[in-house]
């Protein structure tokens, strides 16, 4: 028989074994989705015109706002919770799959209103193609959940990657033929449809209709939270493409769109997957304040490191890299990127902010500060919008990092677990990379543009340069993607569990 420490020293590891190999499946999927997306990127950037990328934002910002109102939360409620009985899970299906159909019915009935809004007849029926993907991508949205969950992100993996490969190659194939918007909104419906097929197959569990189940007022009450959060949050990060889409035109919507988009790859493809494995590992060590600290420590190592400096290099490369990867008719895509570096330094800052409170059960306070959020940096945005695309784009960001970024500290370390001391440890090895990385962008460009080699050969100059102090010290405070020495007993320098 097994003594009880021989128990624990088993558990741990086989927890060990579970987050090594969900790591290697999170960090396999965003190198994957990386892959897909930039390509396809690349591509319809050179097959579709800003005008018809416009189109495309100005639906997928009204179904967005849709798509967090459909989920209301319940997805990270599955997460969070302690226990998920399939009594729960039928009911959490069930429910949001009432919302999803309610979202898509909605669409359906606003289509006219929001073609009116942006005085755009083109946008009716890309709505309509819209509403069915936005059904299917709701009916896959709790197994995918649970999943992650279970930290099976093999199936979510093969879920998401295998429903991005489909709706890439179908929009590259019909914008190619077709040259038309439409060929991204029926890439993305059939996305929708193919993601939510592979998780409900690997999810291995078909909901059953029990009418003696109902959905815990816990669940409805964190959901409903969560979801209020993420609604306000999307506005936040939305209302300046619409204000700009409303006042410049759908041309200036797609720069302004393609930009964001850039802006986002670095979230998508770095910061997500990390957060996949980490959320769930919060939430189980709720109420253990050394630990808590420890993972939220190191996450904010992590993104500090990368995204602060990376915020200092991007105006030197913003334009360049734009016109390089979308092609030339996207230069003002460009110019927006590089206001939106201070927006990416505050990323580094306070990227973790929302999963934080969400695993410390602080759904509360961040509701609120959702509502605080959208006057502050949606308004920064709004108040742009009326001068220029690239106003938008710095209210927003100046707005993020001098405002909301020290209301957000603020708001973490009221509950004592994580102090400004802890901050300032945590962020200070991202804020001196990015402070000899902007010292080396800055000699570099001027000696480069003194010279005349041209803005695609500076901005590589700049690059390359900038990529030594960076990985030198990264590499010098030692930064692990995944550092696993956090869990409860666990010893860096042995495999030994303590009590």
């Amino acid at each position: 028989m097994l003594s009880q420490r021989d128990r624990r020293r088993t558990s741990a590891l086989l927890d060990r074994r579970i987050l090594v190999g969900a790591a290697t499946y999170a960090y396999a999927n965003r190198a994957a989705s990386f892959i897909i997306s930039f390509g396809s990127l690349a591509v319809m950037a050179r097959l579709l015109t800003p005008h018809d990328f416009g189109l495309v934002a100005m639906v997928t910002t009204f179904t967005g706002l849709l798509t967090s109102l459909r989920d209301s939360g319940l997805s990270s409620a599955a997460i969070q919770s302690k226990d998920l009985p399939l009594a729960d899970r039928n009911a959490l299906f069930w429910y949001n799959a009432g919302l999803s159909v309610l979202a898509s019915t909605l669409v359906l009935l606003a289509a006219p209103l929001v073609s009116q809004f942006y005085r755009e007849d083109d946008l009716k029926p890309l709505l309509y193609l819209t509403s069915f993907g936005l059904l299917a991508s709701g009916i896959g949205t709790i197994h995918a959940a649970i999943l992650r969950r279970d930290f099976n992100l093999k199936g979510v993996f093969f879920a998401e990657i295998g429903g991005l490969a489909v709706g890439a190659i179908v929009s590259v194939l019909l914008a190619y033929f077709t040259r038309s918007a439409l060929s991204v909104v029926i890439g993305a419906a059939l996305q929708a449809i193919a993601t939510s097929a592979i998780a409900i197959l690997f999810g291995r569990w078909v909901p059953k209709i029990d009418t003696t189940s109902r959905l815990g007022f816990q669940y409805l009450l964190f959901g409903f939270r969560v979801s209020a959060y993420a609604i306000l949050n999307f506005i936040t990060n939305n209302i300046g493409s619409v204000a700009v889409g409303y006042q410049s035109g759908s041309t200036a919507m797609g720069a302004f769109n393609r930009a964001q988009a850039l802006y986002g790859m670095p979230v998508s493809f770095v910061l997500n997957p990390y957060l996949q494995v980490q959320f769930p590992l919060l939430c189980r060590v709720r109420g253990d304040v050394d630990h808590t600290r420890k993972i939220y420590g190191d996450l904010l190592v992590l993104t500090s490191t990368l995204f602060v400096p990376l915020a200092v290099l991007l105006p030197f490369i913003a334009v360049a890299a734009t016109t390089l990867v979308l092609g030339n008719q996207w230069t003002a895509a460009g110019q927006i990127l590089a206001w939106l570096s201070p927006s990416l330094a505050a990323l580094g800052l306070m990227g973790p902010f929302g999963q934080f409170m969400m695993s410390q059960g602080r759904v509360k306070e961040l509701q609120w500060w959702g509502f605080a959020d959208v006057g502050l940096r949606g308004g920064g945005a709004v108040i742009g919008s009326f001068f220029s695309p690239t106003a938008a784009a710095a209210g927003f960001s100046f707005a993020t990092l001098l405002i909301a970024v020290p209301i957000m500290v603020w708001i973490t370390q009221r509950d004592g677990i994580f102090c400004f001391k802890d901050y300032a440890r945590a962020c200070f090895p991202g804020i001196l990379i990015a402070l000899m990385v902007g010292v080396t962008a800055l000699a570099v460009s001027r000696f480069a543009s003194g010279n005349s080699f041209g803005p695609f050969a500076e901005a590589l100059m700049v690059l390359s340069a900038s990529l030594v102090p960076w990985v030198a010290l990264a590499a010098a405070v030692h930064l692990s993607p995944i550092k696993l020495y956090f869990l409860p007993g666990y010893q860096k320098d042995t495999d030994s569990f303590e009590h």
